[in-house]
């Protein structure tokens, strides 16, 4: 990749990924207590198992832009794009990478937020009332690594502004798609975790 980097995430992630760590959290803490516990081995196992699907499914998942493109890291694959081949993002389901000949998905930014439009458009009076978060503006740079965690509206915003900047530069070559064989392994390892640990840790 060519400076300048940005990886963007979007704060849902975070807030998922800890939902899930905090799920496996509470099932390892009351199966400990459980009396009946045949041992702290399962227990542990499972954990360990939930954490690492957080890291594949949540943590991981990232939009990369650089000078010559945009590459989605979703859950195993990485679709990669340069600047001459992007089109527009479509954000009516989730975010996707509009090119000549194909829509790819980022799994980093998977909503359009409906949900979180809903609760600002209610009263204030009402309990489910939430105050629009403030948009922070993602300055372009000529150079460095940057890492941001913000939401689709400003991710989009700094991804027309990029291919704005550097398509009559970027290079010329096709969309690639490829499998990332050490997150499928994470993941393959972290649902034998969960599944010996289930068996280990709960009495027959």
């Amino acid at each position: 990749m060519t400076e300048p980097i940005y990886r963007l995430r979007s704060t849902g992630q975070f807030a998922k990924a800890l939902f899930l760590a905090v799920f496996f959290l509470i099932f390892l803490i009351v199966t400990l207590i459980d009396p009946n516990a045949v041992g702290f081995s399962g227990p542990l196992m499972v954990f360990a198992g939930g954490l690492l699907l957080a890291y594949v499914f949540f943590i991981n998942p990232s939009l990369n832009l650089d000078r010559e493109g945009l590459t989605a890291v979703n859950w195993f694959t990485n679709r990669t794009i340069t600047w001459k081949d992007y089109s527009d993002l479509d954000m009516r389901l989730g975010m996707h990478i509009v090119s000549s000949s194909h829509s790819d998905i980022v799994s980093s930014f998977p909503g359009s937020g409906g949900l979180s439009r809903g609760r600002t458009a209610l009263p204030k009076s009402n309990p489910l009332h939430r105050t629009p978060s403030e948009s922070k503006y993602i300055r372009l740079n000529n150079s460095g690594q940057y890492k941001h965690t913000t939401n689709m509206k400003e991710a989009a915003s700094l991804v027309q502004r990029m291919s704005e900047e550097y398509t009559r530069t970027a290079p010329d070559r096709p969309r690639t798609k490829s499998i990332d064989p050490m997150r499928v392994g994470i993941a393959v390892i972290a649902v034998a975790l969960i599944y010996f640990g289930l068996i280990s840790a709960i009495p027959s």
